[in-house]
């Protein structure tokens, strides 16, 4: 089966406004001009129309593309756990619906997987596949069209399930078995950003690195192709690779995947030819085998975790406040409606989603990477500094990155000195010096209203 390496998303990360309308033309564009072989059609807390699928494979074929053979559609379903279940129904209609046309007008199948995301229980991972494959069998027979299983792509965005993600595996493995369909080859989609909302940056790190490995070592357990996506986006707290500074670090770091998601910022924010490199970079890095990391990382994740909630949980209240006014660029939903938890000790604090979280976080002047500074402190007084490296080497180079977006100054006036202190403390352990542009630094003085907000992320080369 050919897997597709590049899966442009929809995901807001860029300063500029592209509706729903547009996703259309701009899969079109993805497949043409950026070289993609997958596009997702995203539904999770999205207004996207459920004609978008079908809408992609007509126009597809009409421009000769070949859809269902060597590119794909991939829509992301809304979970029913977090979302009302006519929006799952439909949206995995509509990409049956897709395969209907694909089928009719091009004898090929332009939908083979769906993608489910924020997967935490594996009730939802079994009933949500069983679903898909009654489905199909409606179109089996009703239609008469002959497609092949579509397969339910788990999307694992927090720390617990990278680590567990082999139990993920195995759910689904047994509710194909229960229908009678043994496959060759299985995609996990392993999601950096909201972990790292979650767990902060380090802990999201070593959590996909363990998972990278462990589905390397249950692919050889049962003698069957596991082809993990890694989701991230430009900065360094979403993964960086697409990051045209960082991507050869990152493709490095996260070895082992088989696809990565080209999100909106490197392609709307950034010149062309800085996407060519990226996008080529990752192509060198796909199907390697995994850096090597055993169990005593999960250790080291669970501090991390503990230390950035601590300190993450002190601003929530600046951060929810200034997050209204950060713009959404597709058409999602308002994160009040759709948003995440932050757990913190007895409390659980509702957070925008992962885009909206980091473009707040730059807006008070400190990359949200640098929520791990009392961790990183931590260890450094230990002696512990040089382990946490051993197994997530270039930190440095990524602290030193947002180093340009850090301004001191705005940090003590919206936030307080307890922070500015861990960090400018771990800014001396790495020997940088942060150097933001005059033009950064003036702009972000000024009030966090929207305008300013898009100009910093024009600026950064992607709004969050």
């Amino acid at each position: 089966m050919l897997i597709p390496k590049l899966m442009c998303t929809q995901h807001p990360d860029a300063t500029e406004r592209v509706t729903a309308q547009q996703e259309v033309d701009e899969a079109i564009q993805a497949y043409t001009m950026y070289g993609c072989d997958e596009v997702m059609s995203d539904y999770e807390g999205k207004l996207t129309p459920y004609a978008q699928p079908k809408d992609i494979v007509v126009k597809a074929l009409n421009f000769g593309i070949p859809i269902g053979e060597k590119v794909f559609v991939t829509p992301r379903i809304p979970n029913p756990s977090l979302e009302d279940f006519d929006r799952v129904d439909l949206s995995i209609e509509a990409g049956f619906i897709a395969n209907y046309y694909s089928a009719r007008l091009a004898k090929v199948q332009a939908v083979r997987w769906l993608i489910l995301p924020m997967v935490e229980d594996l009730n939802t991972v079994r009933f949500v596949q069983r679903l898909i494959l009654r489905k199909l069998n409606i179109f089996r027979e009703e239609l008469g069209i002959n497609l092949e299983p579509v397969q339910l792509i788990p999307l694992i965005e927090d720390v617990h399930g990278h680590i567990y993600v082999r139990s993920h595996v195995k759910t689904l493995l047994s509710v194909l078995k229960d229908f009678g369909i043994e496959i060759e080859v299985l995609r996990v989609f392993l999601g950096k950003s909201d972990a790292a909302v979650k767990s902060g940056h380090i802990a999201s790190s070593l959590s996909i690195i363990y998972a990278l490995n462990e589905l390397h070592r249950l692919s050889r357990e049962l003698r069957m192709e596991i082809k993990p996506i890694i989701g991230m986006g430009v900065p360094p707290f979403r993964g960086a690779i697409n990051n045209p500074e960082l991507v050869l670090y990152e493709a490095q770091r996260y070895r082992g995947f088989s696809t990565a998601t080209i999100q909106s910022a490197i392609r709307y924010d950034m010149p062309f030819k800085d996407y060519i490199m990226v996008r080529d970079t990752i192509l060198e890095n796909v199907d390697l085998k995994p850096n090597s990391v055993d169990s005593g990382v999960i250790e080291i994740v669970e501090k991390a975790t503990e230390k950035y909630r601590a300190l993450a949980s002190r601003y929530i209240n600046v951060i929810q406040r200034i997050a209204e006014v950060v713009p959404s660029t597709r058409d999602r939903v308002s994160w009040r409606e759709y948003g995440r938890i932050l757990p913190a000790q007895d409390a659980k604090l509702s957070v925008p989603r992962a885009i909206v979280y980091t473009a707040t976080w730059y807006s008070v002047g400190v990359p949200p990477t640098y929520l791990d500074a009392d961790f990183i402190v931590d260890l450094y007084k230990n002696g512990k500094l040089d382990d946490l490296l051993e197994v997530l080497p270039y930190l440095e180079k990524e602290w030193l990155y947002d180093s340009k977006f850090y301004v001191r100054s705005v940090a003590l006036k919206r936030l307080d000195e307890y922070l500015v202190k861990k960090i400018d403390e771990v800014l001396d352990i790495f020997g940088i010096k942060p150097e933001p542009s005059e033009i950064y630094r003036a702009l972000i003085e000024l009030n966090s209203v929207e305008p300013h907000i898009i100009a910093l992320g024009r600026i950064r080369g992607f709004l969050g």
